[in-house]
């Protein structure tokens, strides 16, 4: 049986060939617009197992909260560190650099980043230079940074330049940041004694709950309200200001799938119609209908299941090597297929051969026969 599968698949070795390159453009952009959607949807995968929240103003993230805050939510229960995190919003060299860069707790900061590391030397230079920064990995590598480098971050809002020396070089978690001492910014606007909101480690990811209601309410009906969020809930409030971008996605992957259901369709149609006579003589030795819709069947999976394999491995192994972490500037998400994503890529891929190739396939199948052999294709 697969056997004469594979004879008539390379029947027409050119159109096969174009046919299955189609599927394979076009369940790569597929699956690129799913893996968007995804990470629209949940910007961060195995989110309920990340024992981080983020504490902000209730009023809106763009109000900053008193630094006396902090002191307050190390005491909570459960929370077992908890740094400030404040947006700078400067530039190096030139505005087309554009990253994120903050100022931080630096006594605290990789405590409660534990995805990222630093080697403790490193870490040990950062925490006691007053002017020190460390860098991610990859923003290093994309400004060409080394330990000991100076930089200077211009164009923020606050109205002044720091004047940075690189202490270090921190590896996983938000490796396209920046960040240095908090203190030295307040000092450096006049000693406003504020922050943008505070990052919480938890004991254990599910206190969430009590430990969020918990900081809320410790501060609740004062002039510093505050609304504390997990990192995925709060990732989703950025993610919120791009619009309905997933309905957007949602429509041009609709267009997408059934552009490839069009070519597979049309490919499975001039195959089966080639072959009417065929499937007529096949019948006459006694072949039942069912093995004739098998047949061509199996053909249509074959053909669009080799076009998925290669469309959508291509993409799982560009985008786990690439690893984008931003959608759009500052909104952040884990950009990678999902094991989730690869389920229905493929699962979209098997239906659309299937109800490419079932029409054609049963009137091949159910025809008369007498007529079918008097056919010329």
């Amino acid at each position: 049986m697969w056997r004469l599968v594979l004879k008539n698949l390379l029947r027409n070795k050119r159109r096969s060939f174009l046919t299955a390159t189609s599927v394979a453009v076009s369940l790569f952009l597929l699956s690129t617009l799913a893996m968007v959607y995804t990470a629209l949807g949940a910007p961060l995968r195995n989110a309920d197992n990340i024992p981080i929240m983020m504490v902000r103003r209730a009023a809106g993230i763009i109000f900053p909260m008193p630094v006396s805050h902090g002191p307050k939510i190390r005491a909570i229960p459960g929370v077992v560190a908890c740094a400030s995190l404040s947006w700078f919003g400067g530039y190096w060299k030139d505005p087309a650099n554009q990253f994120a860069n903050f100022a931080v707790d630096e006594q605290q900061i990789f405590d409660v980043q534990m995805a990222s590391t630093i080697p403790p030397d490193q870490k040990e230079a950062f925490i006691r230079d007053r002017t020190g920064a460390v860098a991610g990995r990859r923003l290093a590598e994309r400004f060409g940074w080394k330990v000991g480098d100076r930089i200077t971050l211009l164009g923020s809002p606050y109205g002044f330049n720091p004047e940075l020396t690189l202490r270090g070089i921190f590896r996983g978690g938000p490796d396209d940041q920046l960040w240095f001492h908090w203190e030295y910014m307040n000092e450096s606007i006049g000693r406003m004694n504020v922050v943008g909101l505070y990052w919480v480690r938890l004991a254990k990811p599910e206190m969430a709950s009590r430990v969020g209601q918990a900081i809320d309410q410790m501060f609740r009906n004062t002039d510093n309200e505050t609304k504390t969020e997990s990192l995925s809930a709060f990732l989703l409030s950025f993610i919120a200001m791009l619009g309905n971008v997933r309905l957007i996605i949602l429509m041009i992957g609709s267009a997408v799938t059934f552009a490839i259901l069009l070519v597979v369709t049309n490919t499975m149609a001039m195959s089966i119609r080639e072959r009417f006579a065929e499937a007529a003589v096949m019948r006459s030795l006694g072949y039942r209908p069912a093995h004739i819709v098998g047949l061509f069947m199996a053909e249509s999976i074959l053909l669009t299941m080799l076009g998925a394999l290669i469309g959508i491995g291509g993409a799982k192994v560009v985008f786990d090597a690439i690893r984008i972490s931003t959608v759009g500037q500052f909104v952040f998400a884990d950009m990678r297929l999902r094991p989730e994503t690869l389920v229905l890529c493929f699962s979209i891929a098997l239906g659309i051969s299937l109800l490419a190739v079932s029409l054609p396939a049963y009137r091949a199948a159910k025809g008369n026969i007498a007529m079918a052999l008097r056919f010329v294709g």
